[in-house]
Order: C-alpha cells, then sequence, then structure tokens
C-alpha cells in the first residue's frame, strides 16, 4: 500500500516510515482502509497538497480496490476519513453523506454500553467476502440485503429520537438483527469458535452483539449495560476487551517539524 499510494502521488523524496497500531491488523475493525486513508493524508500533508475527506475517501477507495486489487467495501475509508456517526447513501457512482444528529454527551454514553471482545483468530477480509460476493452476485442473498438497508433507516431514528436505556435497548435490538442476518450471507460469515464466544459473552452480561467486519474472526461488537461492564471485562479477561472511545475528527496530521 506504501508503494502504491507514493507512486500514485509522485512522491520522490527519501522517506522514513514507522507505523504503530493499538490493535492487530486482519480483525475486522477497518484498519487497512485506515492507514491507506491516514497514509495518503500524510503524503499530501508532505507535499502541501491537503486533500479535503472525500478526496481521502475516494482515492483511499480507488488505491485499495483497482490498485492493490482488494475485495474491500467503501465504507471503512469513509469512516476513517470522516470520523464521528454519519450516514453514507450510495447510488452508482453517487455518494451522500448525512451526519446522524447526535450530540456528543449522547455519543459518549453510547460508547459505555460497548466492549470490543476479541476473538484470536486472524483472517483477511478478501478471503472470507469471496463467497459473500458470489451469493450477492447470484441473487441468492437479496432479501437479507434488504432487510439490512432497511436497519440503516431504524439506526438513524433510534440515534436521533431516543435517549439513555432507550436507545441503547434498541441499538442491541438493531444489532442482534444485523447479526441474524449478516450470518445469512455466507458460511463464512461466523464459525463454532466465534457462535461459542458470542454466547459466552451473552451469559456473561452483554445483551446483544455482532462480529465487526467481513466476519470469520476478529473483533465482537457487544451492547453491555455500564453496571455489568467491570464483572464481564474480568470474566471474559481484559488481555482481550477493548474498550473505546467515538473520534469525532476523522483522519488528522499531527505536525511536528
Amino acid at each position: 500500500m506504501v508503494r502504491a499510494v507514493l507512486q500514485r502521488e509522485g512522491y520522490r523524496e527519501p522517506l522514513d516510515c514507522s507505523v504503530q497500531a493499538d490493535l492487530p491488523a486482519s480483525a475486522g475493525l477497518g484498519s487497512s482502509s485506515a492507514f491507506t486513508v491516514g497514509f495518503l493524508n500524510l503524503v499530501a500533508a508532505l507535499q502541501n497538497a491537503p486533500r479535503t475527506r472525500l478526496e481521502l475517501a475516494r482515492l483511499a477507495i480507488d488505491t485499495e480496490q483497482n490498485l492493490l486489487n482488494e475485495r474491500v467495501g467503501v465504507q471503512d475509508q469513509l469512516h476513517a476519513a470522516f470520523g464521528g456517526m454519519n450516514r453514507f447513501s450510495f447510488e452508482g457512482d453517487r455518494l451522500s453523506i448525512q451526519p446522524i444528529q447526535i450530540d456528543g454527551a449522547d455519543l459518549d454514553r453510547l460508547a459505555d454500553w460497548m466492549v470490543l471482545v476479541y476473538t484470536g483468530i486472524k483472517r483477511h477480509a478478501s478471503a472470507v467476502l469471496a463467497e459473500q460476493l458470489e451469493n450477492t452476485v447470484a441473487e441468492r442473498v437479496d432479501q437479507e440485503l434488504a432487510e439490512m438497508v432497511l436497519l440503516v433507516d431504524a439506526a438513524q431514528t433510534a440515534f436521533e429520537s431516543l435517549r439513555g436505556e432507550d436507545l441503547m435497548a434498541e441499538v442491541a435490538r438493531l444489532l442482534d438483527e444485523g447479526w441474524r442476518l449478516k450470518k445469512r450471507l455466507s458460511r463464512s460469515v461466523s464459525n463454532s469458535a466465534v457462535d461459542e464466544l458470542y454466547d459466552c459473552c451473552r451469559q456473561q452480561g452483554a445483551i446483544a452483539g455482532k462480529l465487526c467486519g467481513a466476519g470469520g474472526g476478529g473483533f465482537l461488537l457487544l451492547i453491555v449495560p455500564p453496571e455489568r461492564r467491570e464483572r464481564f471485562i474480568a470474566s471474559l479477561g481484559a488481555d482481550r476487551c477493548v474498550t473505546f472511545r467515538v473520534e469525532r475528527d476523522g483522519s488528522t496530521v499531527q505536525r511536528q517539524w
């Protein structure tokens, strides 16, 4: 990816890169796209030719899909470039971006109810998506995909109209429904190890959740009431549980020169 970006951007200056990450790659958290967006942003800054957020997202999509021939979607690049919580709508090559109307305090409370749990399984998204793409092209999962699109409307309505425990109850319901539909897209989405861990998380206090990313491994996102969080993390193991906040600014460059 580094080579592809440097070549497409025509960067010819000597460059020494050091890369650090808080979480493992190939874990369904969009790390590859976040890295692509971030590196494009860095090269633009080095060339004194800043890009808009939309430009960064589109360049990252083109780099991954066309230059590197990766089987990836487009949502990870957009989330990494824009940050916050947004609704992205697609119609052919047209894209519309609608920020979800939720204030910062509610966004923080949302994260208070969520915990990421690592399955311990690393997988490559392209391999996991192969059967799903085949099923999509063959129109075998049209009903599931249509129902998943409807969940977007329901989620936006919930985020913009509900508060507190009412919001989290609806988010939990939507995640559970989304996970049920997602598992029907391909046999590679889940496996016995993931299903067993999910059941264990529910037994330890999670009220709902789903696997992040393409599936097959990586991280589960669980809804855990704040009063149960400490016991939940202790029971699953602090080394595999990750708490987080919602990042609002998208990709940024901090100059230190």
